[in-house]
């Protein structure tokens, strides 16, 4: 009994020795992405006047140094593209638990499909999983049942697949990160095969997943408990503007939140120089709208 007691006690120090060797791995993940926002969130390194929150259309579409320049705000993007109002939430979390608060968020808004499915759409894991070695987002993962309990002792259980590809991985050459966190799209990479579509698309309010509205009314009241002014921002598409979202959000919005939507009759963003694809802006059409949201934001100080 004794030697089979001293045989798996060695066995459970070898192989604790050797699960910690996995450590590596967690330690050079964070090493190999290009875009660090998510970690200088966990490090508090974000602590500006104002916050873009969004999707591609917050990440391509709003400049924050230029917001800086037009405001006098300190400014910065955290937007992710494909991201959800899930995810959206957990970010304004990160950002309270280690950052300064900010005065001001805006939060871009999908239009029409801010609260319906959409496979596009979703939580940020791969974002997550190269900085699994913070307990904050392992944590996080466990919550999601992403990962397994485990993982709070063991370092092999916070790895993944990706975990063992030592390729940089970076981000497009059309729409790199600027120092601000934002992501334009440069003129030359965009389609020129797409035209401005004229039908309004109509708002099916019965097709809402609950889960995505319960997450957009905690993030206004997270907002609100922490005296953070907060613009929802509705950024054009190459199509006809549809007014449904935005009165949708209206009737569910606090009082003292803002709504900033682009100016629909500007000719400019029915050209089609002013943006990369049916759905974003290129760089041109993002400092225009970026513009009008600087002058809306003066107004609203």
């Amino acid at each position: 009994m004794k030697r089979f007691l001293l045989r798996v006690l060695i066995f459970s120090l070898i192989f604790f020795a050797l699960d910690k060797l996995f450590y590596i791995f967690l330690f050079i993940a964070p090493k190999l992405e290009e875009d660090h926002r998510l970690e200088l969130l966990l490090n508090g390194k974000i602590n500006k006047e104002l916050i873009v929150m969004g999707s591609s259309r917050g990440a391509y579409n709003i400049i924050a140094n230029q917001i800086e320049k037009e405001t006098g705000k300190t400014a910065y993007n955290i937007s992710y593209a494909g991201s959800n109002i899930q995810f959206h939430l957990f970010l304004l979390k990160t950002l309270l638990e280690f950052n300064n608060k900010p005065k001001t968020i805006v939060l871009s808004l999908d239009n029409p499909y801010e609260f319906l499915y959409v496979k596009t759409f979703d939580y940020r894991y791969d974002k997550m999983y190269p900085l699994e070695k913070y307990n904050y987002i392992n944590d996080e993962l466990i919550r999601l049942d992403d990962k397994s309990k485990f993982s709070k002792i063991f370092c092999l259980a916070r790895l993944n697949r990706n975990s063992f590809n030592f390729r940089k991985k970076g981000v497009t050459k059309e729409s790199p990160i600027l120092e601000c966190g934002s992501m334009p799209f440069s003129i030359e990479s965009g389609k020129n095969n797409f035209k401005f579509d004229d039908k309004k698309v109509c708002y099916p309010i019965k097709e809402e997943l609950k889960d995505k509205k319960k997450a957009f009314l905690e993030f206004q009241r997270i907002c609100k408990e922490n005296n953070i002014k907060l613009i929802y921002c509705f950024a054009p598409n190459f199509r006809v503007y549809n007014s449904t979202l935005e009165n949708r959000i209206k009737d569910i919005s606090l009082p003292e939140n803002r709504l900033f939507v682009y100016d629909t009759t500007d000719f400019r963003y029915k050209k089609i120089e002013y943006f990369h694809d049916e759905s974003h802006l290129n760089i041109r059409g993002a400092k225009l709208f970026t513009s009008e949201l600087s002058k809306f934001i003066n107004l609203n100080k």
